[in-house]
Order: structure tokens, then C-alpha cells, then sequence
């Protein structure tokens, strides 16, 4: 009978939502109530890259080396030179990503305060920042953690692992090839020039008579107009092409439909452009609220544009997901 397996072989929530509660309980210990300068983030940055570097890749050993006896695995596990020069031992692999992540991490968080023209955080507003990028740290890192440890030279000490010709895997690679970023390039690309084009003709982008273009800061009271014209855009240029592409692997039988139906998904248009219009005014109020929420959270009256554009990509790069997960859900009905 025909397997599927899929990577990390582990439950990558688990792992996230271990390492966060041991983060943040450390730094509420250390740092109640105390506000953040530069200086202060930029020292958390180095715990954190380090103490997640080492929980992850404990995490990983242990929960393969639990797993990988008397397991079947797929035959077609990616193999990667480049990741086999790594250390297959997991105090020196934990100490490398603990020297990388602990360098990082720090540099990443210093660009952030200063991009932001932060003076200092409060306790709640560093709070809320160390749990989006510990979240995000920790889940890089079990993917390069996983991605390792299933590499032939590890593997291969396993005596009592089999391996079945027929199954497949779900490949999670954690190093970005070069169309990776052409295709973050071209979004990015696409999503400047669709918001310069909008403020063209909303007045947001202006053109002065000595033939300057100037674009208008994104106002915390403006939020009532940003908001909707943000969620109009991510609705009508990401539901369509997704709802097609989840389509078409229905259509050729990859992507299998449920047995039993969901009763409230019925009630979801199935072609993507109606789809698309059924979700735009959810999107818009989600949008509009998020956006709001985050620049009253952390005291900021106005953004400029790459301000803004930075905040606008990383909650679209969530929401996608979460609109991926929504439209599959929908197309695996079984009408």
C-alpha cells in the first residue's frame, strides 16, 4: 500500500510553542517590565539566536532518533552535499547554528529598531516583537535542523530503518534556490508599482510640478482608506491564481477530495473569481483592524512607504497561508 510521508516526521507546533514558552518565560524573568533600548535588543537577539538554536536542534535529534527505529521512510529523501559538510553531531550541529543564529539574530533585530526609528520598547511592545520573530526563527531552524539529520550519513547509523520504494515525501528544503527570490523579486515588484499606480489616482502619489514624484506617509487616522485599498489588492491579485492552481491539481486527481462534506464551506462560491468576491469584505475588515492594531501597538502616528511596505508583506505572506489552507478546504469537498 502506497505511503506518504511528510516532512520534519515531528510536530513542528509543538517544537515552536516549547521553544517560545522557554524564551519568553527567560525573558520575562530577566527583563519585567524593563523598556528596551538598542542595546537591550540587540543582547535578546543574541539569547534568543542562541538558546533556540540549541532547543531546536536537541528537539529534532531527539524526536527522530525517537521515531526513526522500526519506521518506514520514503526512498526519495532529498540528498545535499552541502548540508552533509555540516556537523552530523548534534552539540557541534547545535553549537554551528547556535555561533550563526546568535550573530543573526541580533543584526536582524538592530535593522529593525533603527529602520523603525525606535528610542526604546516597552516591555509589552518587545513581548509582542520577540514572539513574531522567535516564532519565525524557531521554525527556520527546525527546518534546517530536520533537513540535516535526514541526510544519507545520518541516517544511515539507523540500523533498524527500512525504507519503502513506493512511498513519497513532501519535501521541505530550507535553502532558497535563485527562482526562490526572482519570484519574492517580481512580488515585491508588483506590489510597489500596483500601490504607486492606486496612489496615483487616490492622491497618495504625487507628482509636483518639477516633476517629482513624492508618496504621501501611511497615516494611523488615514487607516480608514489604507486599510480597504490594501485588502482589495491582496484579495483580487492572490485568490484568483491560488483558487486555479488548487483547481487544476483537483482536476488531475493530485489533490484528493474529502469523503465527508464541511457544512459551512458549502456555502462558498467554488469559481475563484465569485470566491475571491465572497472573502473580499472579510479580508478588508481583517486588513483594516491588523494594520490599525499594529501601528496604535507600537506608537506609530505615520509610516513612509517601505515603512509600511515591510509591516503590508509580512502579514500578506501570513495571510496567504491562511488563505491557501481556507480555498484547499473549500475545493476538497466532495461536489
Amino acid at each position: 500500500m502506497k505511503t506518504k510521508q511528510s516532512l520534519p516526521y515531528l510536530n513542528t507546533i509543538s517544537s515552536i510553542l516549547i521553544t517560545l514558552l522557554i524564551n519568553l518565560i527567560l525573558m520575562c524573568l530577566i527583563n519585567w517590565q524593563k523598556p528596551f533600548t538598542l542595546r537591550d535588543v540587540l543582547i535578546d537577539g543574541l539569547i534568543c539566536g542562541v538558546l533556540t538554536s540549541a532547543i531546536n536542534v536537541f528537539l529534532v535529534n531527539y524526536f527522530l532518533k525517537k521515531r526513526q527505529f522500526n519506521q518506514t521512510f520514503a526512498e526519495n529523501l532529498p540528498h545535499s552535499r552541502l548540508m552533509m559538510m555540516l556537523p552530523k553531531n548534534p552539540y557541534l550541529f547545535a553549537s554551528l547554528c547556535a555561533l550563526f543564529f546568535g550573530f543573526l539574530t541580533p543584526l536582524l533585530n538592530g535593522l529593525i529598531f533603527n529602520f523603525y526609528d525606535f528610542m526604546v520598547l516597552n516591555f509589552y511592545q518587545m513581548l509582542v516583537l520577540k514572539l513574531l520573530y522567535t516564532t519565525f526563527l524557531s521554525a527556520k531552524i527546525l527546518e534546517i535542523a530536520v533537513f540535516r539529520f535526514l541526510q544519507p550519513d545520518v541516517i544511515s547509523k539507523f540500523t533498524n530503518l527500512t525504507t519503502d520504494p513506493e512511498a513519497t515525501a513532501v519535501i521541505k528544503i530550507p535553502i532558497p534556490h535563485i527562482a526562490y527570490f526572482q519570484e519574492l523579486y517580481n512580488s515585491w515588484i508588483t506590489d510597489f508599482g500596483t500601490n504607486m499606480a492606486i496612489g496615483l489616482l487616490l492622491g497618495g502619489t504625487i507628482i509636483t510640478d518639477t516633476d517629482y514624484v513624492m508618496i504621501a506617509p501611511t497615516l494611523l487616522n488615514g487607516m480608514i482608506v489604507s486599510g480597504p485599498i490594501s485588502g482589495i489588492i491582496i484579495t483580487f491579485m492572490v485568490i484568483p491564481p491560488i483558487a486555479n492552481n488548487i483547481l487544476a491539481g483537483i482536476q488531475n486527481g493530485a489533490v484528493p477530495a474529502f469523503e465527508k462534506p464541511i457544512p459551512w464551506l458549502k456555502h462558498l462560491p467554488s469559481k475563484p473569481w465569485l470566491l475571491a468576491l465572497a472573502l473580499c469584505f472579510p479580508i478588508i475588515l481583517l486588513t483594516t483592524g491588523v494594520y490599525s492594531l499594529i501601528l496604535s501597538f507600537f506608537n506609530f502616528q505615520s509610516l513612509n512607504f517601505f515603512q509600511f511596505f515591510f509591516i503590508r508583506t509580512a502579514y500578506t505572506a501570513v495571510l496567504v497561508k491562511g488563505l491557501v489552507w481556507l480555498i484547499l478546504l473549500r475545493y476538497r469537498q466532495p461536489e
